[in-house]
């Protein structure tokens, strides 16, 4: 087992066949991800679909060490299983000493014993997937259905189809026509003796005329749906009845109500049906007897009500009735209950469609079935065969995609290699003069944006038109260069996997720094936000004032009195307040002071002190931010990005400067393309030594100068000593020659002193 280093963490390589074996031995916890939507993978469908086999929707470390263990069942030599895959996979490599294994090839010389394939020592996915359509354009293609092509030229088993069919409604056949599978036709068999049997308790015998259950004869199924057609209304008819038997208040409203009368529009013909249809069968009475005159019924049951009396009512009750009370109506509905039970008790339904005499004959044609089922046979045969055949595509996906899925999913080394695209990524964004060449589709942005911020990344949405009616969104960090021009609206190129380009819309971004230089300024540029927003808001609200003294100058009318001064502040004491004067002042001689000793100390440094004094003062300032970028892009996490969109993520996908330019790279320039622009690397590099060499002399000059100025002022002070001691020496002479001398009569002037002699200039 042996692990690589991919970004900044160490991943389990899984190179060929032995490390897809270690991988059932890795610990959950070292994987690089544990389970991921089964949508995002972009290879063949079913491929996904043998690996998420309960189809959750997801697949699981648990999944894949499944696949793998069958897969590595099937093909013993794992020195063989290598990426370098052509799509042919040899015979011989199928494992013969298991039953499974020899099941594989036993299919898969036949499929290419099918296709007519001279030298049957490889098969490839193509084949089979040409096997499966040779099978499906036949007439038993093994799904279980015999449609109309299936039956041949026995008409009587299209007959049968046909009779199946439009009782049980069929299922669809692979060629896509309607045909009759196994369940169909027990269902359609089981249903005839149940429908027959309950069709001959309703037949009348010979000889007779009417039975229990027709009391009427061969008329009664038709007689006993006109009863039923408005029954409901007669029921109604004699509820209101006694309803008003009961409450005679009720009158009034047991037609309709006045109100709607008087809104109904007789001109309006809908209005006029509706307002019939609402009525009663007739008026209710406390009496509760219906009369049998059809002109006093409501004329929208009058003609029902009319073949009812004629047809049913006189024949049974006797001809000379005016009216029917409910005991009168109960026993006619009596006549007619054995068979409504009758009615209620038929079973297989589903063949009442069918002539009797048609259903008798097949309970009287076993060939006939004998027939249908060597058929059924035949094509579940065939169904066998395709079973078998799909365990060897099964076996083709899995060497083609399973060794390559493992470092989808047990590491990403697909995702941080520079040779192609991650099965998981959706293609490449061209915007903003750069290449992005990480994308993952997303589906909800709101519920994504939630973990993506934890990434730290600068990120993108973007939308892509795949259709005139089709859009997908997909998210992409920016990881080198800087944001440039990545607003919200820009428009760009996306290439999905094929290379096929669309159409790119920037929808969202996520704002973070992408580089040093812009985690260094992100300070000083949040803080001139503010100072900006500041400086609008006084300019914004200067500009109002100005607008609205304007305006009152320009309108007509009386000027406005010129405002108060404002009053002076005062203390408690009626006295003015200066404590606003004093504050200023205060800052103000602080300030100074501070210039002061700033300038003092500047002057007392020497040229070497000023510069490590800057250079510590910059450093102060830079090295906290510049740490704190540095840490902050070092915690820039691609995972957060994948745990968005629904995978479960053990390690920190963080990014080396490698990764960081392999994501994200501008366009390159043609070697021999002429008038592209130049790196002026040396330009600058000379320059900036020039910058230095000048400051540098003149900060020897300037410290030269000063050197001699201060050697200057110090002569001067040295001689300004020597003549004050040189004064005092002769003042002390003086006096002690005046103490020795007798004391005149009248003093004398003071002897007039001579000059000191000009000091000497100074040497330069």
């Amino acid at each position: 087992m042996r692990f690589n280093r991919f970004g900044k963490s160490f991943q389990m390589a899984v190179d060929n066949g032995r490390d897809l074996e270690e991988v059932l031995l890795l610990d959950d916890a070292l994987w690089a991800a544990t389970s991921a939507p089964a949508n995002v993978f972009f290879c063949d469908p079913l491929f996904i679909q043998h690996l998420d086999t309960e189809a959750k929707g997801r697949v699981t470390s648990a999944d894949l060490k499944q696949a793998i263990r069958w897969f590595l069942l099937q093909l013993p030599d794992r020195e063989s299983i290598t990426p370098e895959f052509d799509g042919n996979l040899p015979l011989d490599a199928i494992a013969e000493d298991t039953e499974a294994g020899q099941a594989l090839r036993n299919s898969a010389l036949y499929i290419l014993k099918e296709l007519e394939v001279a030298e049957a020592t490889t098969i490839s996915l193509a084949q089979i997937r040409t096997f499966f359509s040779t099978v499906k354009a036949r007439a038993l293609n093994g799904d279980g259905v015999l449609s109309m092509k299936s039956a041949g030229d026995h008409e009587d088993i299209k007959n049968l189809i046909t009779h199946v069919v439009a009782a049980t409604g069929g299922t669809q056949d692979l060629d896509g026509s309607i045909g009759m599978g196994d369940k169909e036709l027990k269902d359609f068999l089981a249903a005839i003796p149940l429908y027959l049997e309950w069709l001959d308790r309703g037949a009348i015998p010979p000889g007779q005329d009417k039975t229990e259950i027709m009391p009427l004869g061969a008329n009664t199924p038709a007689l006993a749906a006109l009863l039923k057609t408005n029954a409901a209304r007669v029921e109604q008819f004699f509820q209101l009845s006694r309803l008003l038997q009961f409450d005679g208040r009720l009158q009034s409203k047991a037609l309709a109500p006045d109100t709607r009368v008087a809104a109904f529009d007789p001109a309006n013909q809908p209005e006029v049906e509706a307002y019939a249809n609402s009525l009663p069968l007739a008026p209710p009475s406390p009496e509760a007897v219906i009369p049998v005159d059809p002109m006093q019924i409501n004329p929208v049951f009058r003609a029902w009500w009319h073949d009812i009396t004629e047809k049913i009512i006189q024949p049974l009750l006797g001809p000379g009735l005016t009216a029917i009370t409910q005991n009168e109506w109960n026993t006619v509905k009596a006549i007619f209950a054995p068979y409504e039970a009758y009615l209620a008790s038929k079973k297989g339904n589903i063949v009442e469609k069918l002539p009797p005499d048609v259903l008798r004959s097949y309970l009287t044609n076993p060939e006939l079935f004998d027939d249908v089922q060597k058929l059924l046979a035949a094509d579940k045969a065939v169904a066998d065969t395709l079973t078998a055949a799909k365990a060897v595509e099964k076996l083709l996906l899995f060497r083609t995609y399973l060794l390559r899925f493992a470092n989808n999913f047990v590491n990403f080394s697909e995702l941080y290699g520079s040779s192609d695209h991650a099965m998981f990524e959706s293609g490449s964004l061209v915007i903003d003069g750069r290449w992005f060449h990480v994308s993952l589709q997303v589906d909800n942005v709101a519920a994504h944006q939630a973990l993506a911020k934890s990434s730290l990344l600068f990120i993108m949405y973007v939308e892509i038109q795949k259709s005139a009616t089709e859009k997908i969104t997909v998210v992409v960090p920016v990881t080198s260069g800087n944001r440039g021009n990545l607003v919200v609206g820009k428009r760009g190129v996306f290439f999905d996997l094929k290379g096929v380009d669309y159409d790119a819309k920037l929808v969202q971004v996520i704002e973070n720094p992408v580089c040093i230089r812009e985690a260094l300024i992100a300070p000083f540029s949040r803080l001139w936000g503010i100072v900006e927003s500041k400086i609008e808001a006084w300019s914004g609200a200067a500009e109002k004032g100005l607008q609205q003294s304007f305006t009152k100058a320009i309108t007509p009318g009386a000027a406005p009195a010129p405002a108060p001064p404002p009053a002076p502040v005062k203390a408690a004491d009626g006295k003015m307040n200066s404590g606003a004067f004093l504050g200023v002042s205060v800052a103000v001689a602080a300030l100074g002071s501070a210039l002061a000793f700033i300038t003092k100390t500047v002057a007392s440094m020497s040229g070497l002190q000023i510069w490590i004094t800057v250079i510590c003062a910059i450093l102060a300032v830079i090295f906290p931010i510049t740490l704190m970028a540095a840490i902050k892009l070092s915690r820039q996490d691609l995972s957060a990005l994948l745990e968005g969109c629904g995978w479960a993520i053990n390690l920190r996908m963080r990014l080396d400067p490698k990764l960081r330019a392999q994501f994200t790279n501008f366009g390159v320039y043609p070697k021999d393309a002429e008038g592209t622009p130049k790196s002026h690397w040396l330009k600058t590099l000379l320059i900036s030594l020039a910058l230095i060499v000048l400051i540098s002399l003149a900060s020897y000059g300037f410290n030269h100068h000063r050197k001699a100025k201060k050697a200057e002022r110090l002569r001067q002070e040295q001689l300004q000593q020597e003549m004050a001691k040189e004064k005092a020496a002769a003042e002390a002479t003086t006096a002690a020659a005046s103490d020795k001398a007798p004391a005149p009569e009248a003093a004398a002037p003071p002897p007039a002193e001579t000059p000191a002699a000009a000091p000497a200039a100074a040497a330069p």
